[in-house]
């Protein structure tokens, strides 16, 4: 009876992280959607201003992709994460490779855009703190050291036949 109990508490316990996991997802599922339509809006927005410019062609490509992004915002929004995962899965098994790499691409990109949402929140410029600065070495507090960067070779002893 114990070994019942303990299991049932453990399949109480999956079903939670499930959901929270599943709440959490269909979140993040949602920002995506907004996200997306904010880049539709704003691929319209110059699609509008390159037909002020009389650029008719390039608009009408601009505005495919707009009607694109939509789409798809408007087909993720309307999917529950469950379907999302096994598209996800089937997408994984019939083409691996492109699941693969498109997976390393997403990552990189999602690296980038929160390297540089951290850099604007700190104002940093992206560069390490320690990096060197043009009148010597960044002390890390925004402000550069009054000391410069020993050049190669130089130091105060002399080194040269010695060794």
């Amino acid at each position: 009876m114990n070994e019942q109990y303990s299991s049932t508490a453990g399949n109480g316990l999956m079903d939670k992280v499930r959901q929270g996991a599943t709440s959490q997802l269909s979140t993040q599922k949602n920002r995506a959607t907004d996200g997306i339509g904010t880049v539709a809006q704003a691929v319209r927005q110059a699609s509008q201003q390159l037909r002020i410019e009389q650029h008719d062609t390039i608009a009408n490509y601009i505005d495919q992709a707009a009607n694109q992004l939509e789409q798809f915002s408007t087909r993720l929004r309307d999917k529950d994460v469950g379907e999302l995962v096994r598209d996800a899965q089937q997408f994984a098994r019939r083409r691996p490779a492109l699941f693969i790499g498109s997976a390393f691409a997403i990552g990189l990109l999602g690296a980038r855009f929160l390297k540089s949402s951290r850099d604007r929140r700190y104002g940093g410029d992206g560069r390490n703190s320690y990096a060197r600065s043009s009148t010597g070495y960044s002390t890390g507090y925004g402000m550069p050291s009054s000391t410069t960067a020993p050049s190669p070779g130089a130091g105060s002893g002399s080194h040269g036949a010695e060794r």
